[in-house]
């Protein structure tokens, strides 16, 4: 009798094992920016990634952006051109410098044909993105004249549910 609940203890525990560790390689497979943050072993590099905050929420936990709504609201235009030879890497460029300087902030690059804009935050009055122009115009002096607010469809995060007992 011994024997067997011996062999059946060893049983359950490589099996509990081997399970645990499959989810942990699930786990450690889906998200992919947690390894890629994580510092190597033999180089000790890291990568860094500049990305909007939601791109990683949706793709590890696999929700669905038609979560994310949207309303009237403003953002403040930092550029537009329709010069075809240097709009898109002068974007492009843009939108990394005030990624930098202003985490913060979502950026937009956007292609309407034929100008190439970039448009930043998601404001829900005039007044904050006024204030946030102010900043923009203050860290960018050299494109003052052609940054200013614009109104435009936001993206809004829905409010998250509390366990208050509300």
């Amino acid at each position: 009798m011994s024997n067997r609940f011996l062999l059946f203890c060893v049983v359950l525990f490589l099996v509990v094992s081997t399970l645990s560790a499959q989810e942990n390689t699930e786990t450690k497979k889906n998200n992919i920016f947690a390894a890629l943050r994580s510092t190597d072993s033999s180089t000790k590099a890291t990568v860094k990634i500049v990305q909007d905050k939601r791109i990683e929420s949706l793709l590890v936990n696999k929700k669905v952006a038609a979560q994310e709504l949207t309303a009237s609201g403003f953002r403040i235009q930092v550029f537009s051109s329709n010069i075809q030879k240097t709009a898109k890497n002068n974007a492009f460029g843009i939108e990394k410098q005030i990624q930098e300087l202003f985490p913060e902030l979502p950026v937009y690059v956007n292609y309407t044909s034929p100008f190439w804009k970039v448009r930043v935050g998601d404001f829900k009055s005039k007044a904050d993105a006024q204030m946030a122009r102010n900043k923009l115009t203050e860290a960018f002096p050299n494109l003052k004249s052609e940054i200013y607010v614009v109104p435009e469809q936001i993206n809004v995060t829905p409010p998250q549910k509390t366990n208050d007992g509300l």
